[in-house]
């Protein structure tokens, strides 16, 4: 059986998409056509949660086949870093030991705001503002069975006990690549990449970025045509079967029904960094990184 030795476990909104995609430019690397099949967490947290999930391990196998001559095989499920107990547990019982692990880190209120609207276009539930979303997140989770774990925008950013928790068991099979870095010197983070995965440095390209934030439905009729499946859709789909000519009919629907999304009200962020700083201090000592500068 073809399973990955290769996990870049999160966090979601930290640059995992575009890392992905990069990664898999390397003749010695292999991810999945389907970046996030949450197979590590999906039987415990369920389908109602991750609709796009993968529960039975021979489907999972089936990711990594095209991949069997790889060095190393990897997927990007970015939701497995707020869920360590279950996924250590999982690796455990169903990967080798020589897996390999990355974790991508970004400042966790930008982190926040920018994974809220990322539920809000992709998830019709999503309809609370974002200071209220924060207030009831954990409350809300807890209480309704379909919502995803992506909503649950404060404690993702608690990053201290996740990676102290990867860090236990795994050790120096962990590799910490900070946001700020990776936008800032893409190829300077890649090639340490290299080095922690033992391959030889390979010329990247790192033009494009993936799964950029930054915008927002002008109103909740277009985000419901566009996200959810419809006659619309189906219809397009028989009159245009070729994928790069529906892909250009969507960039065209989201230029003129899409606007920039407002920036963060000032409280709020104030909030936010009184309830992370504790957690960033932490942090900054377990990874030998002053990272504080989050919380001016």
């Amino acid at each position: 059986m073809i399973l990955p030795n290769l996990l870049i476990v999160g966090a979601a909104k930290s640059g995992t998409t575009s890392l992905h995609n990069y990664l898999d430019q390397h003749p010695d690397i292999f991810m999945s056509k389907h970046k996030e099949p949450h197979f590590l967490i999906n039987n415990e947290i369920g389908n109602s949660r991750i609709p796009n999930g993968i529960s039975d391990i021979n489907e999972y196998s089936n990711l990594f086949v095209a991949g069997s001559n790889a060095k190393y095989r990897g997927e990007s499920s970015a939701m497995y870093l707020q869920f360590p107990d279950i996924v250590i547990e999982n690796i455990k019982r169903n990967l080798a030991n020589d897996v390999k692990i990355i974790i991508m880190l970004r400042n966790p209120i930008d982190r926040a705001f920018s994974g809220y609207h990322h539920v809000k276009r992709y998830n019709i539930d999503e309809n609370l503002s974002f200071e209220d979303a924060i207030e009831k997140s954990e409350e809300r989770y807890f209480k309704n069975t379909n919502i995803t774990p992506a909503s649950r925008y404060i404690h993702i950013g608690m990053y201290f006990d996740f990676v102290n928790k990867f860090f236990a068991h795994f050790g120096n099979k962990v590799h910490i690549v900070i946001y700020d870095d990776f936008i800032e010197n893409t190829k300077n983070e890649l090639d340490k990449i290299f080095n922690f995965l033992d391959v030889k440095k390979s010329k990247i390209d790192t033009e494009k970025q993936y799964m950029t934030g930054g915008w927002k439905w002008k109103n909740s009729f277009q985000r419901k045509i566009f996200m959810k499946q419809n006659v619309l859709k189906r219809v397009l789909k028989i009159i245009l079967p070729n994928k790069y000519f529906r892909l250009k009919i969507r960039n065209l629907f989201l230029r003129f029904f899409t606007k920039p999304t407002e920036k963060m009200n000032d409280d709020t962020r104030i909030k936010l960094k009184n309830i992370y700083k504790k957690d960033v201090s932490k942090l900054s000592d377990l990874l030998n990184r002053d990272l504080n500068y989050w919380m001016k």
